[in-house]
């Protein structure tokens, strides 16, 4: 329900456009930059969709996104555990991750407690999000 706390166990995935990935592979914390005007960075709820695979979960993120955006080739899919988020950013900030759904995304949650050009809560945002997966297939 909107407004819902995502459980620390849980998962939350996080779209990435192509330029926010390094030439490793890895994403840098410009994809977890709050645009100006926005409270909160958009995300999906994993364990909503009640998929029974990772693999299940993340083609049901692909098949939302592709409603709302054009896939770059570049682009990921990067995931991360609730309570590690929560957990590694909370010396330096309380974050929470709550439910937002919208009407085509009913997964859509956000990630509270910060704000645009934060720069060090986004670089240690980007430090919990290493499971990536490519936004298409």
């Amino acid at each position: 329900m909107k407004g819902d706390l995502v459980p620390d166990s849980d998962h939350i995935a996080r779209y990435c456009g192509g330029s926010s990935i390094e030439s490793d592979g890895t994403i840098n914390r410009m994809a977890f930059r709050i645009r100006n005007g926005e409270e909160y960075l958009s995300v999906n709820w994993l364990e909503f969709l009640n998929k029974s695979s990772r693999e299940e979960e993340i083609a049901e993120v692909r098949n939302v996104l592709r409603k709302k955006l054009t896939l770059g080739s570049r682009s990921r899919i990067a995931v991360a555990d609730v309570g590690s988020l929560i957990n590694h950013i909370r010396t330096e900030r309380i974050l929470k991750v709550q439910h937002e759904p919208e009407p085509e995304d009913q997964s859509h949650s956000g990630i509270f407690g910060y704000g645009i050009d934060d720069d060090l809560i986004e670089l240690m945002i980007a430090e919990v999000f290493q499971e990536t997966y490519s936004s298409k297939l």
